[in-house]
């Protein structure tokens, strides 16, 4: 929870990038959110709004309005509507069992979507205010933060059982199921959560800075990297010997993803407009590469070897060729795409949209790439 003193210490940075930074976006009112210890409902949105069921080619969209999940074929775009509760915010899939688990932050729960239905089958009680979630495959449990709460609510998929585990306010989550570890991110805590997936042990590694952003996890490299937007960097943890790096990026980096083939990592960089290229090998920045207004979300397709970059205040998608390390097309992306996703079996592309607060039937997701339209 936002404490007196960070919010003394973080004013002045609101303040100077209020008029040119702050937007609809999450990422760019996390100043706006740092000043009130509730934020109102409606106003955070993680960067898991939208989400993809590799096994079913399905895209889940939070529909905050009408406390739904908009359910999209990624094949042919047809789409509908599943209720869910109040205010959904994040999404996570467990595609092993074909089930998907949606954060309802107003509702203090997780409701339970079957996959192969689109039904929801049933809800999991949380802390107040719940705000993220990560699943673990391997274990059939999913762990949420809750973002004004002294506890992290752990669900057992496979009993219907939850259980608050007492290790503090957190707010995004990921989850390395090699060695069952969960990785808790807290915007002011200087020190990164490690957590005993069985046993819930906490180690607290000290990594030097707060504001830490958005996690992504390099299976293959057995890397963790973290964004720091305070100070513009992106923090590199090796998740067997826990030793940690730092690669400096361009200024608010606040999205990150990785090509599981490559091993690269894209970073988008809000306040500067960029994007900038980490070679997940060597550890250093390959490339910076100018995108559209204030870059707040980032996809990869590893098959296409493309990288799908989403312009929140450019209302577009930027469309990088990863092996020229150059923008090769920008693509309309509705209303203020806060995040997005792509299928790279069908080559479909999909921007979540923020929710509009006046008009409550605006889109909240736009089809920014047909399937197959691709190559």
């Amino acid at each position: 929870m936002t404490s007196f003193v960070s919010v003394l210490v973080w004013i002045s940075t609101c303040w100077a990038l209020t008029a040119s930074l702050l937007g609809t976006g999450a990422c760019g009112s996390a100043c706006a959110q740092a000043l009130t210890s509730v934020p109102p409902l409606g106003t955070l949105i993680s960067d898991r709004g939208i989400v993809l069921n590799a096994a079913a080619h399905k895209i889940y969209a939070v529909d905050q309005a009408h406390g739904a999940v908009i359910v999209i074929d990624s094949k042919t775009g047809l789409a509908r509507s599943i209720a869910t509760g109040a205010h959904p915010d994040a999404i996570a899939v467990n595609n092993a069992t074909n089930r998907i688990y949606v954060v309802n932050s107003g509702a203090g729960n997780v409701s339970v979507i079957d996959g192969a239905a689109d039904q929801v089958t049933g809800t999991f009680k949380t802390d107040r205010r719940p705000y993220y979630i990560a699943v673990n495959e391997a274990t059939n449990k999913a762990y949420v933060s809750n973002t004004f709460s002294k506890v992290m609510t752990v669900l057992d998929l496979s009993t219907g059982a939850p259980s608050d585990w007492p290790i503090g306010s957190g707010d995004a989550v990921a989850v390395d199921s090699k060695n069952d570890q969960v990785y808790l991110l807290g915007y002011e805590d200087p020190n990164l959560r490690i957590i005993d997936g069985a046993s819930g042990e906490v180690t607290r590694e000290p990594v030097g800075s707060i504001h830490a952003w958005a996690p992504a996890i390099d299976e293959g490299i057995r890397k963790l990297y973290v964004t720091r937007v305070g100070s513009a960097d992106v923090l590199v943890v090796d998740l067997e010997s826990r030793a940690h790096t730092v690669i400096k990026v361009g200024n608010y980096p606040c999205a990150i993803a990785v090509n599981p083939k490559t091993h690269m990592a894209y970073v988008t960089n809000y306040a500067d407009n960029t994007v900038s290229v980490i070679d997940g090998a060597s550890g250093t920045v390959r490339s910076t590469i100018p995108v559209g207004s204030h870059p707040q979300s980032v996809a990869v397709d590893p098959n296409r070897n493309r990288v799908y970059v989403g312009n929140v205040q450019g209302n577009s998608i930027s469309v990088i060729d990863a092996s020229r390390m150059k923008v090769v097309q920008t693509v309309p992306a509705g209303s203020h795409p806060y995040a997005v996703v792509t299928d790279p079996e069908t080559g479909a592309v999909y921007a979540g949209n923020m929710p509009d607060p006046v008009n409550t039937e605006a889109p909240v997701y736009t089809a920014v790439i047909a399937a197959k339209a691709t190559k």
